[in-house]
Protein backbone atom coordinates (compact mmCIF):
# COMPACT_ATOMS: atom_id res chain seq x y z
CA UNK A 1 0.00 0.00 0.00
CA UNK A 2 2.92 2.37 0.61
CA UNK A 3 3.72 2.78 -3.09
CA UNK A 4 0.57 4.84 -3.56
CA UNK A 5 0.57 6.68 -0.26
CA UNK A 6 -0.92 9.84 -1.83
CA UNK A 7 -3.25 8.07 -4.31
CA UNK A 8 -6.92 8.78 -3.45
CA UNK A 9 -7.99 5.40 -4.84
CA UNK A 10 -6.07 3.68 -2.02
CA UNK A 11 -8.35 5.23 0.64
CA UNK A 12 -11.97 4.55 1.53
CA UNK A 13 -14.26 7.57 0.95
CA UNK A 14 -17.25 8.54 3.06
CA UNK A 15 -15.83 9.54 6.46
CA UNK A 16 -16.08 12.28 9.04
CA UNK A 17 -12.86 12.45 11.07
CA UNK A 18 -11.85 14.80 13.88
CA UNK A 19 -8.62 15.14 15.84
CA UNK A 20 -9.15 14.66 19.57
CA UNK A 21 -6.60 15.91 22.09
CA UNK A 22 -5.70 13.81 25.11
CA UNK A 23 -6.87 14.84 28.55
CA UNK A 24 -10.49 15.67 29.28
CA UNK A 25 -11.50 16.11 25.60
CA UNK A 26 -10.56 12.49 24.88
CA UNK A 27 -12.14 10.99 27.99
CA UNK A 28 -15.35 12.99 27.56
CA UNK A 29 -15.59 11.66 23.99
CA UNK A 30 -14.74 8.12 25.10
CA UNK A 31 -17.40 8.05 27.83
CA UNK A 32 -19.97 9.48 25.43
CA UNK A 33 -19.11 6.76 22.91
CA UNK A 34 -19.54 4.04 25.55
CA UNK A 35 -22.75 5.54 26.95
CA UNK A 36 -24.32 5.86 23.49
CA UNK A 37 -23.43 2.34 22.34
CA UNK A 38 -26.53 0.27 21.67
CA UNK A 39 -25.50 -3.24 20.59
CA UNK A 40 -21.77 -3.83 20.29
CA UNK A 41 -18.54 -2.37 21.67
CA UNK A 42 -14.91 -3.34 21.09
CA UNK A 43 -12.36 -1.72 23.41
CA UNK A 44 -8.65 -2.53 23.10
CA UNK A 45 -5.92 -0.72 25.02
CA UNK A 46 -2.35 -1.31 26.18
CA UNK A 47 -2.61 0.20 29.69
CA UNK A 48 -5.79 0.08 31.77
CA UNK A 49 -4.97 1.38 35.24
CA UNK A 50 -7.08 0.66 38.30
CA UNK A 51 -7.23 4.34 39.34
CA UNK A 52 -10.04 6.91 39.34
CA UNK A 53 -10.03 7.18 35.55
CA UNK A 54 -9.92 3.40 35.09
CA UNK A 55 -12.76 2.84 37.55
CA UNK A 56 -14.95 5.46 35.86
CA UNK A 57 -14.40 3.92 32.43
CA UNK A 58 -14.99 0.44 33.86
CA UNK A 59 -18.29 1.57 35.40
CA UNK A 60 -19.40 2.97 32.04
CA UNK A 61 -18.53 -0.35 30.37
CA UNK A 62 -20.45 -2.33 33.00
CA UNK A 63 -23.51 -0.11 32.58
CA UNK A 64 -23.32 -0.61 28.82
CA UNK A 65 -23.37 -4.36 29.42
CA UNK A 66 -26.35 -4.03 31.77
CA UNK A 67 -28.42 -2.33 29.05
CA UNK A 68 -27.70 -5.15 26.61
CA UNK A 69 -24.56 -3.98 24.80
CA UNK A 70 -22.16 -6.82 24.01
CA UNK A 71 -18.84 -5.48 25.31
CA UNK A 72 -15.44 -6.92 24.41
CA UNK A 73 -12.59 -5.46 26.49
CA UNK A 74 -9.04 -6.51 25.60
CA UNK A 75 -6.03 -5.19 27.54
CA UNK A 76 -2.39 -6.08 27.18
CA UNK A 77 -1.23 -8.39 29.96
CA UNK A 78 2.11 -6.58 30.35
CA UNK A 79 0.87 -2.99 30.00
CA UNK A 80 -2.05 -3.71 32.37
CA UNK A 81 -0.25 -6.14 34.69
CA UNK A 82 -1.14 -4.00 37.73
CA UNK A 83 -4.86 -4.81 37.40
CA UNK A 84 -6.03 -6.76 40.44
CA UNK A 85 -7.81 -10.10 40.11
CA UNK A 86 -10.75 -8.60 42.04
CA UNK A 87 -11.11 -5.76 39.50
CA UNK A 88 -11.02 -8.23 36.60
CA UNK A 89 -13.52 -10.51 38.35
CA UNK A 90 -15.95 -7.61 38.77
CA UNK A 91 -15.74 -6.85 35.06
CA UNK A 92 -16.35 -10.47 34.13
CA UNK A 93 -19.19 -10.80 36.64
CA UNK A 94 -20.98 -7.90 34.93
CA UNK A 95 -21.12 -9.90 31.69
CA UNK A 96 -18.25 -8.23 29.85
CA UNK A 97 -16.07 -10.34 27.57
CA UNK A 98 -12.67 -9.64 29.12
CA UNK A 99 -9.36 -10.75 27.67
CA UNK A 100 -5.75 -10.37 28.77
CA UNK A 101 -3.78 -10.33 25.55
CA UNK A 102 -0.77 -12.68 25.53
CA UNK A 103 -0.84 -13.63 29.24
CA UNK A 104 2.50 -13.48 31.00
CA UNK A 105 3.99 -16.59 32.60
CA UNK A 106 3.90 -16.61 36.38
CA UNK A 107 7.68 -16.48 36.81
CA UNK A 108 10.48 -14.72 34.93
CA UNK A 109 8.02 -13.07 32.54
CA UNK A 110 10.64 -10.49 31.50
CA UNK A 111 12.32 -13.30 29.54
CA UNK A 112 9.03 -14.43 27.96
CA UNK A 113 7.23 -11.22 27.11
CA UNK A 114 5.65 -12.36 23.85
CA UNK A 115 4.46 -9.78 21.36
CA UNK A 116 2.44 -6.98 22.87
CA UNK A 117 -0.87 -5.38 21.90
CA UNK A 118 0.02 -1.69 21.84
CA UNK A 119 -2.94 -0.36 19.80
CA UNK A 120 -5.63 1.81 21.42
CA UNK A 121 -9.02 1.60 19.72
CA UNK A 122 -12.69 1.78 20.67
CA UNK A 123 -15.45 0.91 18.18
CA UNK A 124 -19.16 1.32 18.97
CA UNK A 125 -21.86 -0.41 16.92
CA UNK A 126 -19.44 -0.71 13.97
CA UNK A 127 -20.27 2.96 13.19
CA UNK A 128 -18.11 5.18 15.42
CA UNK A 129 -14.55 4.76 16.62
CA UNK A 130 -11.69 6.36 18.53
CA UNK A 131 -8.17 5.38 17.46
CA UNK A 132 -4.98 6.87 18.90
CA UNK A 133 -2.22 6.52 21.46
CA UNK A 134 -4.12 7.26 24.68
CA UNK A 135 -4.21 4.75 27.54
CA UNK A 136 -6.72 4.54 30.39
CA UNK A 137 -4.98 6.17 33.35
CA UNK A 138 -5.07 9.34 35.42
CA UNK A 139 -1.84 10.60 33.87
CA UNK A 140 -3.42 10.63 30.41
CA UNK A 141 -6.47 12.49 31.73
CA UNK A 142 -4.74 15.02 33.96
CA UNK A 143 -5.98 16.77 37.08
CA UNK A 144 -6.03 20.16 38.78
CA UNK A 145 -2.50 19.45 40.01
CA UNK A 146 -0.99 17.74 36.98
CA UNK A 147 -1.53 18.42 33.25
CA UNK A 148 -2.41 15.43 31.06
CA UNK A 149 0.22 13.80 28.92
CA UNK A 150 0.18 15.29 25.44
CA UNK A 151 -1.44 12.72 23.16
CA UNK A 152 -3.91 12.39 20.29
CA UNK A 153 -6.67 10.27 18.83
CA UNK A 154 -9.02 10.52 15.88
CA UNK A 155 -12.80 10.22 16.13
CA UNK A 156 -14.00 8.34 13.06
CA UNK A 157 -17.45 7.87 11.53
CA UNK A 158 -17.94 5.97 8.30
CA UNK A 159 -17.08 2.70 6.50
CA UNK A 160 -13.72 2.34 8.22
CA UNK A 161 -15.48 1.57 11.51
CA UNK A 162 -16.79 -1.81 10.31
CA UNK A 163 -13.26 -2.74 9.25
CA UNK A 164 -11.92 -1.62 12.64
CA UNK A 165 -14.54 -3.81 14.33
CA UNK A 166 -13.46 -6.84 12.33
CA UNK A 167 -9.78 -6.17 13.10
CA UNK A 168 -10.56 -5.90 16.81
CA UNK A 169 -12.50 -9.15 16.61
CA UNK A 170 -9.52 -10.90 15.01
CA UNK A 171 -7.21 -9.64 17.75
CA UNK A 172 -9.69 -10.59 20.49
CA UNK A 173 -10.13 -14.09 19.07
CA UNK A 174 -6.45 -14.29 18.01
CA UNK A 175 -7.60 -15.42 14.57
CA UNK A 176 -5.48 -13.47 12.11
CA UNK A 177 -6.01 -15.51 8.94
CA UNK A 178 -8.98 -16.95 7.11
CA UNK A 179 -12.61 -16.00 7.50
CA UNK A 180 -14.19 -15.12 10.80
CA UNK A 181 -17.15 -17.32 11.71
CA UNK A 182 -20.24 -15.14 12.04
CA UNK A 183 -18.36 -11.82 12.29
CA UNK A 184 -20.18 -9.19 14.32
CA UNK A 185 -19.62 -6.51 11.66
CA UNK A 186 -21.14 -7.56 8.34
CA UNK A 187 -20.55 -5.31 5.35
CA UNK A 188 -19.39 -1.70 5.41
CA UNK A 189 -20.72 0.92 7.78
CA UNK A 190 -22.79 3.72 6.19
CA UNK A 191 -21.01 6.77 4.83
CA UNK A 192 -20.80 9.78 7.13
CA UNK A 193 -18.89 12.46 5.17
CA UNK A 194 -16.51 12.94 2.28
CA UNK A 195 -13.06 12.33 3.79
CA UNK A 196 -10.83 9.52 2.54
CA UNK A 197 -9.14 7.31 5.10
CA UNK A 198 -7.64 3.87 5.71
CA UNK A 199 -6.29 1.70 8.52
CA UNK A 200 -2.56 1.01 8.72
CA UNK A 201 -1.29 -1.92 10.79
CA UNK A 202 2.05 -3.07 12.06
CA UNK A 203 2.49 -6.60 13.34
CA UNK A 204 5.88 -8.05 12.46
CA UNK A 205 4.81 -11.60 13.30
CA UNK A 206 2.06 -11.37 10.67
CA UNK A 207 4.54 -9.80 8.21
CA UNK A 208 2.76 -6.45 8.33
CA UNK A 209 4.74 -3.21 8.51
CA UNK A 210 2.28 -0.86 6.88
CA UNK A 211 2.74 2.07 9.25
CA UNK A 212 6.52 2.31 9.06
CA UNK A 213 6.47 1.73 5.30
CA UNK A 214 3.87 4.47 4.84
CA UNK A 215 5.84 6.90 6.97
CA UNK A 216 8.89 6.32 4.81
CA UNK A 217 6.97 6.51 1.53
CA UNK A 218 5.29 9.77 2.56
CA UNK A 219 8.64 11.30 3.53
CA UNK A 220 10.23 10.14 0.27
CA UNK A 221 7.41 11.66 -1.82
CA UNK A 222 7.07 14.90 0.20
CA UNK A 223 7.43 18.08 -1.85
CA UNK A 224 6.55 20.89 0.54
CA UNK A 225 6.39 20.11 4.25
CA UNK A 226 6.63 17.41 6.91
CA UNK A 227 5.31 17.86 10.45
CA UNK A 228 6.04 15.21 13.09
CA UNK A 229 5.05 14.83 16.74
CA UNK A 230 6.89 11.87 18.23
CA UNK A 231 7.49 10.33 21.62
CA UNK A 232 10.30 7.81 22.16
CA UNK A 233 11.80 9.05 18.88
CA UNK A 234 14.47 6.56 17.79
CA UNK A 235 13.79 6.17 14.06
CA UNK A 236 15.59 3.70 11.84
CA UNK A 237 18.40 4.86 9.60
CA UNK A 238 16.03 4.52 6.64
CA UNK A 239 13.54 6.98 8.17
CA UNK A 240 16.33 9.40 9.13
CA UNK A 241 17.76 9.26 5.61
CA UNK A 242 14.30 9.87 4.15
CA UNK A 243 13.97 12.99 6.31
CA UNK A 244 17.44 14.30 5.44
CA UNK A 245 16.88 13.65 1.73
CA UNK A 246 13.56 15.49 1.91
CA UNK A 247 15.32 18.46 3.55
CA UNK A 248 17.87 18.47 0.73
CA UNK A 249 14.97 18.71 -1.75
CA UNK A 250 13.79 21.85 0.03
CA UNK A 251 11.03 20.27 2.10
CA UNK A 252 10.43 22.17 5.36
CA UNK A 253 10.51 19.68 8.27
CA UNK A 254 9.28 20.49 11.77
CA UNK A 255 9.75 18.05 14.66
CA UNK A 256 8.08 18.28 18.07
CA UNK A 257 9.86 15.98 20.53
CA UNK A 258 9.73 15.46 24.31
CA UNK A 259 11.46 18.02 26.50
CA UNK A 260 11.01 15.60 29.38
CA UNK A 261 10.16 11.94 29.32
CA UNK A 262 8.79 9.24 31.58
CA UNK A 263 11.75 7.19 30.31
CA UNK A 264 14.89 9.34 30.96
CA UNK A 265 17.05 7.01 28.87
CA UNK A 266 14.81 7.69 25.86
CA UNK A 267 15.17 11.45 26.29
CA UNK A 268 18.96 11.31 26.21
CA UNK A 269 18.88 8.84 23.34
CA UNK A 270 16.72 11.35 21.44
CA UNK A 271 19.28 14.07 22.01
CA UNK A 272 22.00 11.93 20.47
CA UNK A 273 20.15 12.31 17.13
CA UNK A 274 19.76 16.09 17.39
CA UNK A 275 23.16 16.90 15.92
CA UNK A 276 22.56 14.66 12.91
CA UNK A 277 19.10 16.10 12.24
CA UNK A 278 20.01 19.74 12.83
CA UNK A 279 22.75 19.60 10.21
CA UNK A 280 19.98 20.10 7.63
CA UNK A 281 18.92 23.75 7.21
CA UNK A 282 15.31 22.78 6.53
CA UNK A 283 14.82 20.84 9.78
CA UNK A 284 13.47 22.73 12.77
CA UNK A 285 13.33 20.97 16.11
CA UNK A 286 11.17 21.90 19.11
CA UNK A 287 10.78 20.39 22.57
CA UNK A 288 7.54 20.13 24.54
CA UNK A 289 8.12 20.81 28.24
CA UNK A 290 4.65 21.42 29.66
CA UNK A 291 3.96 17.72 30.27
CA UNK A 292 5.07 14.30 29.12
CA UNK A 293 4.76 14.07 25.33
CA UNK A 294 3.24 10.70 24.40
CA UNK A 295 1.59 11.54 21.06
CA UNK A 296 2.42 10.17 17.63
CA UNK A 297 1.27 11.93 14.46
CA UNK A 298 2.56 13.32 11.19
CA UNK A 299 1.30 15.61 8.42
CA UNK A 300 2.90 15.63 4.96
CA UNK A 301 2.36 18.21 2.18
CA UNK A 302 -0.73 19.65 3.91
CA UNK A 303 -2.84 16.65 2.81
CA UNK A 304 -1.71 13.35 4.38
CA UNK A 305 -2.11 12.66 8.11
CA UNK A 306 -1.29 9.60 10.23
CA UNK A 307 -2.36 9.29 13.88
CA UNK A 308 -2.20 6.30 16.20
CA UNK A 309 -0.13 4.17 18.54
CA UNK A 310 2.99 3.67 16.39
CA UNK A 311 6.26 5.09 17.73
CA UNK A 312 9.10 5.81 15.32
CA UNK A 313 11.41 3.19 16.80
CA UNK A 314 12.32 -0.47 16.43
CA UNK A 315 10.09 -1.61 19.30
CA UNK A 316 6.93 -0.51 17.50
CA UNK A 317 8.24 -1.79 14.18
CA UNK A 318 9.18 -5.29 15.31
CA UNK A 319 7.61 -6.15 18.63
CA UNK A 320 4.04 -4.85 18.94
CA UNK A 321 0.65 -4.77 17.32
CA UNK A 322 0.18 -1.13 16.31
CA UNK A 323 -2.70 0.66 14.65
CA UNK A 324 -2.83 4.07 12.93
CA UNK A 325 -5.51 5.82 10.92
CA UNK A 326 -4.27 7.57 7.78
CA UNK A 327 -6.32 10.38 6.28
CA UNK A 328 -5.91 11.91 2.83
CA UNK A 329 -7.81 15.17 3.10
CA UNK A 330 -6.56 18.77 2.89
CA UNK A 331 -9.25 20.11 5.22
CA UNK A 332 -8.44 17.62 7.96
CA UNK A 333 -4.70 18.15 7.46
CA UNK A 334 -5.22 21.91 7.89
CA UNK A 335 -7.06 21.37 11.19
CA UNK A 336 -4.24 19.15 12.48
CA UNK A 337 -1.62 21.71 11.40
CA UNK A 338 -3.56 24.43 13.24
CA UNK A 339 -3.38 22.33 16.40
CA UNK A 340 0.31 21.69 15.78
CA UNK A 341 1.00 25.42 15.33
CA UNK A 342 -0.65 26.08 18.70
CA UNK A 343 1.57 23.45 20.34
CA UNK A 344 4.69 24.85 18.67
CA UNK A 345 3.78 28.27 20.09
CA UNK A 346 4.06 26.73 23.56
CA UNK A 347 7.26 24.80 22.85
CA UNK A 348 10.99 25.55 22.92
CA UNK A 349 12.97 25.88 19.70
CA UNK A 350 16.33 24.07 19.68
CA UNK A 351 18.57 26.20 17.38
CA UNK A 352 21.30 24.25 15.62
CA UNK A 353 24.09 26.70 16.52
CA UNK A 354 23.01 26.97 20.18
CA UNK A 355 22.73 23.19 20.51
CA UNK A 356 26.26 22.69 19.18
CA UNK A 357 27.65 25.37 21.51
CA UNK A 358 25.90 23.93 24.55
CA UNK A 359 26.91 20.34 23.85
CA UNK A 360 29.75 19.46 26.21
CA UNK A 361 31.93 16.46 25.53
CA UNK A 362 30.57 14.54 28.52
CA UNK A 363 26.97 15.26 27.39
CA UNK A 364 27.77 13.77 24.00
CA UNK A 365 29.22 10.66 25.62
CA UNK A 366 26.19 10.26 27.91
CA UNK A 367 23.75 10.75 25.00
CA UNK A 368 25.68 8.21 22.90
CA UNK A 369 25.64 5.69 25.74
CA UNK A 370 21.88 6.26 26.20
CA UNK A 371 21.24 5.84 22.49
CA UNK A 372 23.34 2.67 22.31
CA UNK A 373 21.68 1.19 25.40
CA UNK A 374 18.22 2.03 24.06
CA UNK A 375 18.92 0.40 20.70
CA UNK A 376 20.44 -2.71 22.28
CA UNK A 377 17.57 -2.95 24.76
CA UNK A 378 15.09 -2.89 21.87
CA UNK A 379 17.08 -5.54 20.02
CA UNK A 380 17.16 -7.73 23.14
CA UNK A 381 13.41 -7.32 23.63
CA UNK A 382 12.83 -8.22 19.99
CA UNK A 383 14.97 -11.36 20.39
CA UNK A 384 13.04 -12.40 23.53
CA UNK A 385 9.68 -11.65 21.94
CA UNK A 386 10.53 -13.56 18.77
CA UNK A 387 11.75 -16.50 20.86
CA UNK A 388 8.55 -16.51 22.92
CA UNK A 389 6.37 -16.24 19.81
CA UNK A 390 8.04 -19.29 18.28
CA UNK A 391 7.73 -21.12 21.60
CA UNK A 392 3.97 -20.48 21.65
CA UNK A 393 3.57 -21.55 18.02
CA UNK A 394 4.99 -24.99 18.93
CA UNK A 395 2.61 -25.48 21.85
Amino acid sequence: MQKNVFAPAQYLPGHTIKLVLGGEPYFAHLLQLINNAQKHLHFQVYIFDEDETGREVAEALKKAGERGVEVFLTVDSYGSKALSSAFIAQLQASGLHFKLFSPLPEHFYVFRLGRRMHNKVVVADHREALVGGINISNKYRGSDREPPWLDFAVAVKGPLCADLSRLCERIYREKYFGKLKNPAAKGPAPTAGNMRSRIALTDWFRRKNQIGADYRAAFQKAQHSIVIVASYFLPSRGIRNALKNAAQRGVQITLLLPGKSDVPLAKNANRYLYGELLEADKIRLYEWNKSILHGKLAVVDHKWVTVGSYNLNHLSQYSSIEMNVEVLDEGFAASVEDCFADLIGQSTLIPADRFKQDQRFYYEIFDWVSYTLARWTMLLLFFLIRREHRFKEKE
